[in-house]
């Protein structure tokens, strides 16, 4: 994933879940975010990880694969949902049917993409949640 600087301060202070379990792309998410200012919650590499922090952290915005291994993460929607917490999702596959009806249309970003391409949805998922990209 190519880093873009311009971005700095982007999402200064945003709590971004991030939830992916290969190595390698949960580590350039980590960064994509810190380069922008996000606090970075994770990543998180498995469902259950993934539980605990969508039901007991503080977030602003997550970033989903749509799979973990051999499970979805169809039971982290419903916690964000349930919070009112908006996603996307960033991954090399199609949503499930059951899954797209329950992501209330979230964007999906096909792997891999830039740093500007992720920090840039970031930014317009929060915006069109209408909680502005700035600190809780």
């Amino acid at each position: 994933m190519a880093r873009k600087s311009d971005d700095r301060g982007l999402l200064e202070g945003v709590r971004v879940l991030v939830v992916e379990d290969e190595i390698w792309i949960a580590l350039d998410l980590e960064a994509a975010f810190l380069d922008v200012g996000a606090q970075v919650v994770g990543p998180c590499a498995t469902l259950e990880a993934a539980l605990v922090a969508a039901k007991n952290e503080a977030l602003a915005l997550a970033v989903l694969d749509i799979r973990l291994g051999t499970t979805t993460t169809e039971r982290v929607i419903d916690l964000l949902n349930e919070r009112g917490i908006p996603f996307f999702f960033y991954s090399g596959q199609t949503v499930p049917d059951d899954m797209r009806k329950k992501s209330n249309g979230a964007v999906v970003i096909a792997k891999p993409a830039t740093q500007q391409d992720i920090v840039g949805t970031a930014a317009g998922v929060l915006i069109a949640s209408n909680l502005p990209p700035s600190p809780l």
